[in-house]
């Protein structure tokens, strides 16, 4: 699930977006993004272990006491998978809208097709979601290891000269701004219960999910600039790996580059619409969400599943994937600063545990700010598409909590 989370949101959505600002350097920019998730990986764990119960930072901030904080927190996390969502249907259609040369409406009726689809499979309950995601997440691997082999087999110095010819800035930025690569393996705290042996298990999928996925995506983007130009891939952006796949195999690595991109937002769908529905449902259920979004069918919370679906398939709607990319990644930015601080506060030793976990929150709190900084340098308009998401989520939360107070 932690897998299928992040490289459904990452690679593929967001190879050339981070090439056209980190250039030479977009492998750098992965493994920045990579080590503060590896950082908040690790602050999920111990939080999760002491709880010792499914949850996240909803949960956890309840039970150090401070609820409404908890609530904000929820209201944004479900905002943040929405567009989380909205990105993976965005990536999908336009893969398979790109291979098959049909035009953009086209693409964008596979957006919101795919979402019906998980909802579907996550209405049939954990079994069927759980043997999805073991083949997809198997599918993808294959494909990009294979992909990748051809370019890394062509390495050369000289395709990445200069290598900083955008700068140690491109590289923050690039970071900031694709950290929605790495959304995904917070989602495992949320089916602590789910787990067999949670204690030794949790935080082995934590690690070991994050570490994976940061040595593929190093790996795909080196290999991808082996193979094309940083120009070519910053202009295709919304279909980055189809250009690599064609460019290294012919009209068959376009097709298994399509396939790839489709399983890959396929199981990121999956995982998210399975992880995010049972926050939802938790939510509800502690009067923080309007009690419909809670009700459950055969013991499945439906509502949410639904309700989360429609919402992502009408983002995956706007034209261009740096607007959907930016709210996702700024939102788990600033969660992931505070679940940092909570470890730092509530469960760190003193000395090198308290430090790191710091350190984890000082690092996501700066690139939130780049993130701020590269859309008011570079892209108005989808500070402005933040802006007003920022405030519908307040005038939505205060709203709510005016008419359960008034009951």
């Amino acid at each position: 699930m932690a897998i299928g989370g992040m490289i459904g949101g990452g690679i593929f959505s967001v190879l050339g977006v981070t090439i056209d600002l980190a250039g030479h350097l977009a492998f750098a920019a992965f493994l920045l993004g990579g080590a503060i998730a590896m950082l908040t990986a690790r602050a999920y764990a111990r939080l999760a272990l002491r709880s010792g119960r499914s949850g996240g930072p909803f949960a956890y901030l309840r039970e150090e006491g401070h609820p409404t904080a908890a609530a904000w927190v929820a209201w944004l996390l479900v905002a943040g998978y929405v567009f989380a969502l909205s990105v993976y249907a965005f990536t999908f259609g336009h893969y398979l809208a790109h291979a098959l040369g049909a035009p953009v409406a086209v693409s964008r009726a596979f957006s919101v097709a795919v979402l019906a689809a998980f909802v579907l499979v996550n209405l049939r309950g954990v079994a069927a979601s759980g043997r999805a995601e073991d083949f997809v997440v198997a599918v993808k691997l294959l494909v990009l290891g294979g992909i990748s082999l051809v370019g890394v087999g062509m390495l050369s110095a000289q395709r990445l000269a200069p290598l900083d010819d955008r700068g140690l800035l491109g590289v923050l930025l690039g970071a900031s701004l694709i950290f929605v690569a790495y959304e995904g393996f917070e989602l495992l705290p949320y089916d602590y219960d789910d787990l067999d042996d949670p204690r030794r298990t949790l935080p082995r999928a934590l690690y070991i999910s994050v570490a994976l996925v940061a040595l593929v995506y190093v790996s795909v983007t080196i290999a991808s600039q082996m193979l094309v130009s940083d120009r070519l891939l910053a202009a295709q952006k919304e279909v980055a790996f189809a250009v690599v796949g064609k460019e290294a195999l012919g009209a068959f690595g376009l097709w298994a580059a399509t396939v790839a991109a489709v399983f890959s937002t396929g199981s990121a769908i999956n995982a998210t619409l399975f992880s995010t529905a049972r926050l939802i449902r938790d939510v509800s259920g502690a009067a923080e969400l309007p009690a419909a979004l809670g009700r459950e069918r055969g013991g499945l919370p439906a509502t949410a599943i639904v309700s989360i679906a429609l919402l992502g398939g009408a983002f995956s709607l706007l034209p261009g994937i740096v607007e959907v990319v930016a709210f996702g990644s700024l939102t788990f930015l600033l969660v992931f600063a505070l679940v940092n601080l909570l470890h730092a506060r509530h469960t760190a030793t003193p000395g090198w545990d308290r430090g790191l976990a710091y350190l984890g929150g000082a690092a996501c709190g700066v690139a939130s700010v780049g993130l701020l900084y590269q859309l008011a340098r570079d892209d108005r308009a989808a500070l402005l598409l933040i802006c007003v998401c920022a405030a519908a989520i307040g005038a939505g939360r205060l709203a709510f909590v005016r008419s359960r107070d008034a009951r």
